[in-house]
C-alpha cells in the first residue's frame, strides 16, 4: 500500500488515478501517526506536486506531518517527492524567503532566470544514472513540467537527471530509498507511468554519468515542446462549439473526447464550463473526474471559479491547472489568492479579447467578460500584464473575432500579448488548418484548437508533423 500525503493543495486526484491505472493500491495519508516508520500501514509514501512553498510547509507544520516526513526518510523508508514534493526536501526557497523547508537535503530552491516563467510543458529530461526510477526509460525522454523554481543541491551525488530551461538544472534526485522529481510523472503519459512503476517496484539506481554541457538561448529551452491543446467547451454535460461564441453545435461527450485526445497524443486538455451555472459546473466536474481517471496528460478546468475553494474542488476532481476569466476581471485579487494557495503555475488567466478599433489603425483589443458578451473597457494586453503580476502563471488568449471561424488565429493579438508578458501564452481562436496552428505555435508557447479537431478536419498527429517540419520542437 502506498500513502499519498494530503497537504491541503496539490493534484491529489491525479496521483491516485495514476497509481490506480497501474493496479497499485494507494490512499491518502490520514495523519502523521500513519507515517510512523515502525507502525505505518504504508510500504511507501509519495508527496504529490503543485503548491506554494510557504503554504505547503505551513500545512505540514500545523498537522505534524513535517517532522513525520523527516523521520520517515531518516528511517530509510521509500519516499517519492513530486515537484513541490522535491523542493520541500531542501532547506529554503526563493519562493518564500525566511520559510524553512524540511531540510532533508542541503541546498536551496532558486527561481529560474529568463523572460518566460513558469516553465510549463513537456521538456526533454536526461537521465544520468542507470536503473532506479529511470530503468528501461530512454535516457532522453519527455516529461511534463510546471514550475517556476528549481533545486540546487550542495551534493552533486544526489543528481539523477537534469533538464534545461535557461540553464541546466536538477530534474531528479535519487539516494538510497529517497527519490524526488521536478516533473509530474502522473501527467507524463506512458513514460511517467513507467517511472512510477519503477519506483513502486523498488528499482535501485546505480552508476552516474556527468551531465552534458548544454547551450541555452534567450528564448528559454531548446527542448521545451510546443503544446497542442484540444479545448472542450462544455454546456450541460456536452461539448459544444460555435462561431464567435454563438450558434452552438453539439460536438460530443467530454470524457469520451478527452480519452480520444489523450490516446492521440495531445499535450494537455482544457475543459471550459460555458453554462455559467452551479448545475453546469457540477456536470463539468463529473466529466473531469471521468476523464482524469483514464487520461495521463494535464487537464485545465475553467468556468465559474470564484474562490480558492472552487479551485480546490476542481483540482480534487482531477484538474492540474485552473482557469479564470470573468471572476478575475471583477475581482483581480482572486489571482493572488489562487497563486498563494497553489502557486502561480496552476493559475491560468483566460482572456476573451476583441478588436475595438477600425482596420488600418494601430490594433487595440479589449477584454470581454460573461462569455464575450460584455466589453469591460480593459485593454487586453495591459490586463494580461497586470494579471501576470498578480499571480497568473499562464495566459489563455482567445480571439472573439476569430473564434470558430476557421479563418486563422489573430497573430497580431498573439504577438502583442506574448511580447508583453513574462509568462507562457496559449493561442486560441480561429484554427482552420495545420498551417495556421503552426503559425500560432511559432509565436506562442502553445496552441489551442477545438472545431478543427472535434469535427475531424485534422488530427493531433498531422498538426505535430507540421510543427516538426517547421523546425518546432514537439513531443512524439
Amino acid at each position: 500500500m502506498i500513502g499519498v500525503i494530503d497537504y491541503g493543495a496539490g493534484n491529489l486526484g491525479s496521483m491516485l488515478n495514476a497509481l490506480k491505472r497501474l493496479n497499485i493500491q494507494a490512499r491518502l495519508v490520514r495523519g502523521p501517526e500513519e507515517l510512523n516508520p515502525s507502525s505505518s500501514p504504508f510500504e511507501r509514501v509519495v508527496f504529490p506536486g503543485d503548491g506554494h512553498f510557504a503554504s505547503a510547509m505551513s500545512s505540514l507544520n500545523k498537522t505534524g506531518c513535517a517532522q513525520a516526513v523527516r523521520l520517515w526518510i531518516k528511517a530509510g523508508k521509500p519516499f517519492l517527492g513530486v515537484c513541490i514534493g522535491l523542493q520541500l526536501l531542501f532547506e529554503e526557497s526563493e519562493e518564500a524567503p525566511g520559510v524553512a523547508g524540511l531540510g532533508v537535503i542541503k541546498g536551496r530552491v532558486r527561481k529560474f532566470p529568463g523572460p518566460k516563467i513558469p516553465q510549463i510543458g513537456w521538456n526533454k529530461t536526461i537521465a544520468l544514472r542507470s536503473g532506479g526510477v529511470f530503468e528501461k526509460i530512454p535516457p532522453e525522454s519527455y516529461f511534463y513540467y510546471i514550475h517556476s523554481y528549481y533545486v540546487e543541491p550542495e551534493d552533486g551525488a544526489f543528481l539523477s537527471a537534469n533538464a534545461e530551461y535557461y540553464l541546466s538544472y536538477c530534474a531528479a534526485i535519487e539516494h538510497e530509498s529517497l527519490a524526488a522529481v521536478q516533473f509530474h510523472p502522473e501527467k507524463s503519459g506512458r513514460t511517467g507511468a513507467a517511472l512510477l512503476e519503477n519506483w513502486a517496484q523498488g528499482r535501485v539506481a546505480y552508476g552516474w554519468t556527468p551531465p552534458p554541457r548544454q547551450k541555452t538561448n534567450s528564448c528559454g529551452c531548446n527542448s521545451l515542446a510546443k503544446r497542442i491543446i484540444p479545448c472542450l467547451d462544455v454546456d450541460e454535460g456536452r461539448v459544444v462549439k460555435g462561431v464567435k461564441f454563438k450558434d452552438l453545435a453539439d460536438a460530443g461527450d467530454p470524457a469520451a473526447l478527452a480519452r480520444r485526445y489523450n490516446d492521440e497524443g495531445a499535450d494537455e486538455i482544457t475543459f471550459l464550463d460555458i453554462g455559467a451555472s452551479y448545475k453546469s459546473r457540477a456536470t463539468l466536474l463529473e466529466a473531469v473526474r471521468a476523464a482524469a481517471a483514464e487520461t495521463s496528460i494535464p487537464l485545465c478546468v475553467g468556468g465559474g471559479v470564484r474562490s480558492v475553494e472552487d479551485m480546490r474542488e476542481a483540482m480534487n476532481a482531477g484538474a492540474d491547472k485552473v482557469s479564470v476569466c470573468t471572476q478575475a476581471l471583477e475581482r483581480p485579487a482572486l489571482l493572488c489568492e489562487m497563486a498563494a494557495a497553489y502557486g502561480s503555475q496552476c493559475v491560468v488567466l483566460s482572456i476573451d479579447a476583441k478588436r475595438v478599433n477600425a482596420p488600418g489603425e494601430i490594433p487595440k483589443w479589449n477584454a470581454f467578460s460573461k462569455g464575450g458578451r460584455i466589453d469591460t473597457g480593459k485593454d487586453a494586453v495591459e490586463w494580461a500584464v497586470e494579471a501576470a503580476r498578480l499571480g497568473a502563471g499562464e495566459i489563455l488568449l482567445n480571439s472573439i473575432d476569430a473564434d470558430g471561424t476557421g479563418s486563422g488565429y489573430d497573430l497580431e493579438l498573439i504577438r502583442a500579448v506574448t511580447e508583453a508578458v513574462a509568462v507562457p501564452v496559449i493561442a486560441s481562436g480561429g484554427a482552420g488548418s495545420v498551417e495556421q496552428i503552426t503559425q500560432a505555435a511559432a509565436i506562442a508557447q502553445a496552441a489551442l484548437a477545438a472545431s478543427i479537431l472535434h469535427f475531424g478536419k485534422t488530427s493531433i498527429a498531422e498538426i505535430k508533423a507540421a510543427l516538426r517540419a517547421a523546425g518546432l520542437p514537439v513531443r512524439s
